[in-house]
């Protein structure tokens, strides 16, 4: 009868250890603790993939392409980790200081995001509800000042800058040196635009770009446009499109009190991206996470 008792033990034990084996196989990192699973991860990881695969600029080999030397599958897949890492460890801290949703939040916020994820569940909103009240608790004091408002301003003046501006846009050097010759001997740039730029978009209405910012055009466009002076024409400037002659209708600062309210939603985000970085960064120094990267099963085929 011991031998039996053994016996069952000793297939018991046995069973307890492939159990626990596949289950240590299932995870693909623990926080402080508590696991994510491969299940978990294979989900954020086909939702990234989606995002990426719906890019206009999207291609079968960009898995294998090589991004700041490593591969970029291998990129994406350590970026996944470490995002459910972030996650499991801030809804953590979230929970430890008592932080709570209330079940209308979290149904009118799954409405909401239903609208652009299908996929969705009501668990995952609650979690991004959570997170994101704990970053209100962080952030709470954050302030910007009215002095840092106009120094931001004065220290970025050229931001707040527009110009207005006419092209014409051709393919050919040698045509748009002639067009240029033309211009300066007194030709009418909206008859010429009209009659020779390859730009579909303007040439009906005399190359007439309007009003931009900078970093709106490419930097070769933009740096001359922005250097013209009040009807002044550029001579032609070569960019991936072809060749341009540039005609400024001038330049345009922005006031502070038309900006001001930019200003200070960008100085206050980032203040706050601070605040959640420093505190995060914390977390996570203190924290036990223990990283199975061998455990993880994606596919992109």
């Amino acid at each position: 009868m011991k031998r039996k008792i053994a016996l069952i033990l000793s297939f018991g034990f046995i069973v307890f250890l492939l159990v626990s084996c596949s289950a240590k196989k299932e995870v693909v990192a623990t926080v402080n603790g508590e696991n994510i699973t491969n299940a978990e991860y294979r989900k954020a990881f086909d939702q990234v993939k989606a995002q990426i695969e719906s890019s206009p600029q999207y291609t079968k080999d960009i898995w294998n392409q090589d991004y700041e030397g490593k591969k970029f599958l291998d990129v994406v897949k350590e970026n996944v980790l470490d995002s459910l890492i972030a996650q499991k460890l801030l809804l953590q801290e979230a929970l430890k200081n008592n932080v709570t949703v209330t079940d209308k939040e979290i149904e009118e916020e799954y409405q909401r995001e239903k609208e652009f994820n299908k996929d969705i569940t009501k668990e995952e909103v609650k979690n991004y509800l959570l997170i994101n009240k704990l970053f209100e608790e962080y952030t709470k004091d954050v302030k910007v000042t009215e002095e840092e408002l106009k120094k931001y301003y004065e220290d970025n003046k050229d931001r707040f800058e527009t110009v207005k501006a006419s092209h014409i846009l051709v393919s050919d050097e040698k045509i748009a040196q002639d067009i240029y010759n033309r211009l300066m001997k007194g030709e009418d740039f909206s008859t010429l635009a009209k009659e020779y730029s390859i730009d579909t978009a303007t040439k009906d209405q005399g190359g007439d770009l309007g009003e931009f910012a900078r970093g709106v055009m490419v930097p070769e466009f933009e740096q001359v446009a922005f250097s013209l002076k009040k009807g002044e024409i550029s001579k032609p400037v070569k960019t991936d499109y072809g060749y341009h002659i540039i005609k400024s209708e001038g330049a345009t600062l922005k006031s502070f009190d038309e900006v001001k309210g930019d200003i200070e939603a960008y100085l206050l985000n980032d203040k706050k991206n601070q605040v959640i970085t420093e505190k995060y960064d914390a977390l996570e120094k203190a924290a036990k996470i223990q990283k199975f990267p061998q455990n993880i099963k994606v596919s992109v085929r």
